[in-house]
């Protein structure tokens, strides 16, 4: 199907407010690539147009909008040499990419918006901040914050996949729990977090790519579909919970290495227990989908095109980790 020439210009607008936040040499240069980064995705957010995707477009462009004021103010007092509004500018890019404690409007956000929308919210979106958050990590007076933000995110994004039964919010959650070991990989290796976040995008996309070719939003939907897609979802996420030996094994056993190298324990059992809760819902969802549901195979009209990319796609999840695995 073709993309209408108005959605296309959103997504080349959406790159470029990427590479205009990496290029750049001044924060007011950044402010300006982040604000083109919100006006543009809030069209590609309203393509369904009711009333769940326009308040989703509104609450995204109030948090937004707030988290670029906490930015542009944080640099104004940080040029006049007031280095503790260092802590402002991480918690508002902190609140851009919905890292806990900032996360609230996330989970309630992604309720009204399509399979797209959502992968180019958790893929996309969090590029520019996640950059700019890297190069604030030079300085050990934002170590604390940042410490603290790990933690709960692990926690957080642990639990509250457990108290959720949409799978949009799981994601959400899921998003959030990634996150803490992308921050953490930020801190001791520069090539190591980059490494990470490709990986989880790659295995992220296989996930989101399933659900949207079966139009899955909820653990009751999912039960509902054929068993082959069921199968295909459930191997989805427990790769993308880092499961051995999928894909989304790799990126979590080579943190886990660093940790223990430079003896960082305590956020080391943090993660691994954040882990551990997380694939204990994706365990949950692969059993209500698979082994407990009902033997009624609706919805099986779909074609064999579809099929086969829902192959392709658990094929790329489990080739790169049992050669790891073997190495």
């Amino acid at each position: 199907m073709l993309m209408h020439p108005s959605l296309l210009l959103f997504y080349l607008s959406l790159m470029i407010s990427i590479f205009l936040v990496i290029s750049a040499n001044s924060w007011f240069v950044v402010w300006v690539g982040l604000e083109m980064n919100l006006i543009f995705f809030i069209p590609l957010m309203l393509m369904k147009n009711n009333k769940y995707s326009n308040e989703a477009g509104i609450k995204y462009f109030l948090v937004q909008a707030f988290a670029s004021i906490l930015i542009i103010m944080s640099v104004l007092f940080l040029s006049e040499g007031f280095m503790l509004m260092e802590y402002i500018l991480l918690s508002g890019l902190f609140l851009k990419m919905g890292s806990a404690p900032f996360h609230q409007w996330l989970p309630s956000l992604v309720e009204g918006l399509s399979w797209g929308c959502l992968m180019v919210l958790f893929v996309l979106q969090k590029i520019s901040p996640l950059l700019l958050v890297s190069f604030l990590f030079k300085d050990d007076l934002s170590y604390n914050l940042i410490y603290m933000v790990i933690v709960i995110s692990s926690l957080i994004g642990s639990i509250g996949g457990l108290m959720s039964v949409s799978l949009r919010k799981i994601m959400a959650y899921s998003s959030i729990s990634h996150m803490s070991w992308i921050l953490i990989m930020m801190l001791l290796s520069n090539f190591g977090w980059m490494s990470y976040y490709l990986i989880y995008c790659l295995v992220l996309m296989c996930v989101l790519d399933v659900f949207n070719k079966s139009t899955i939003y909820s653990i009751n939907q999912l039960m509902l579909t054929s068993i082959k897609v069921r199968i295909f979802s459930g191997i989805s996420l427990l790769s993308l919970g880092g499961l051995p030996p999928f894909t989304g094994f790799l990126p979590k056993l080579m943190v886990t290495i660093m940790l223990l190298q430079n003896e960082l324990y305590f956020i080391f059992f943090a993660l691994l227990g954040g882990t551990f809760l997380s694939l204990f819902f994706y365990m949950r969802l692969v059993l209500v989908s698979v082994v407990l549901s009902s033997k009624n195979l609706l919805l099986m009209k779909m074609s064999m095109k579809k099929e086969g990319m829902l192959e392709l796609n658990v094929v790329g999840l489990n080739i790169l980790g049992l050669f790891f695995l073997v190495l």
